[in-house]
């Protein structure tokens, strides 16, 4: 019995050690790819690409018709969330009277004219353009010059000046002339 035992003892062989150096290869892989993968901008799609000034079409609905006064050509706004630096007014805004928007049961919007007696009457849509220095990608993504921000077409902003606090929503991303 002594001898059975001593017989299936097992050894440290050539076959576990080769087996052990592939585990050890393969975990220091996947630790060298997640480290240079930090090291990486967050976007790759933005690095060949040249900082070029963009118009951003806007439109914000329902505000206070006092709004339109401070957005002028001067006045630089900036992202409320983060600070960075967003751009420029491209020209005064078109300010029109804001139109009420109800939504039906079956989910299409119906606008409803302002009426004569309608006490909403201090309320305004404004269209505007923002002059912005940034890089845009194939995929129609603006990523603003100087900041991580990225500004995309049918999403809200919150930007801020001096003076005030709007929301927008991105209509429209062209190249400046």
């Amino acid at each position: 019995m002594e001898n059975e035992n001593r017989s299936t003892k097992k050894r440290f062989g050539v076959l576990d050690f080769f087996i052990i150096l592939v585990l050890i290869l393969c975990i220091v892989g996947i630790g060298l790819r997640f480290v240079f993968k930090l090291n990486k901008p967050q976007d790759e799609s933005f690095v060949a690409v040249e900082t070029e000034e963009y118009y951003v079409s806007y439109i914000t609905r329902n505000v206070r018709n006092t709004i339109p006064d401070y957005i002028t050509e001067d006045t630089q706004f900036r992202f409320a969330a983060t600070n960075a630096e967003f751009g420029y007014p491209f020209r005064t805004p078109t300010v029109q009277p804001a139109e009420k928007r109800y939504t039906g049961s079956d989910g299409t919007q119906y606008k409803v004219p302002n009426l004569p007696y309608d006490d909403r009457t201090d309320r305004n849509d404004i269209f505007g353009i923002f002059k912005v220095k940034g890089k845009l990608n194939a995929d129609g993504v603006l990523q603003v010059d100087g900041s991580n921000s990225i500004v995309t077409l049918n999403k809200e902003y919150t930007v801020r000046s001096d003076l005030m606090v709007f929301k927008f929503v991105v209509v429209g991303i062209t190249k400046a002339p």
